[in-house]
């Protein structure tokens, strides 16, 4: 199974989660008119771990977390939920940001993941 699927299974599964966003849990890119707050999710990265004779034996999926909301306080929150929800599934946290988009006025939190895989 995918990062991706486990993460999506992971924050669609977590009712502090949905209690915040309903089903507005995206891959890659939020729909252009879609209700707030919402999440979006990606891969920034993969890396491989390797014996010497060049065997696959774990991979680490690097992923970011959009928690989007039309203030900073809603987004922090959906944050804090998906946090709670990703720790509970084995997800390792690295990193936590805040961004703001001017343009479309739009707030969000944004957690960095890995997720391994043997």
């Amino acid at each position: 199974m995918s990062a991706e699927t486990v993460l999506y299974s992971t924050l669609s599964g977590a009712a502090g989660v949905t209690a915040l966003v309903s089903t507005r849990i995206y891959p890659d890119v939020a729909p252009q008119e879609g209700s707030l707050p919402a999440i979006t999710f990606e891969r920034t990265g993969t890396e491989y771990h390797n014996t010497i004779h060049g065997t696959v034996i774990a991979t680490v999926a690097a992923m970011d977390v959009w928690c989007m909301g039309a203030t900073r306080a809603s987004a922090e929150a959906v944050c804090d939920a998906a946090a709670t929800a990703v720790r509970a599934a084995g997800f390792l946290t690295t990193g936590r940001r805040a961004e703001f988009d001017p343009e479309s006025d739009l707030w969000a939190a944004v957690l960095s993941i890995d997720h391994w895989a043997t």
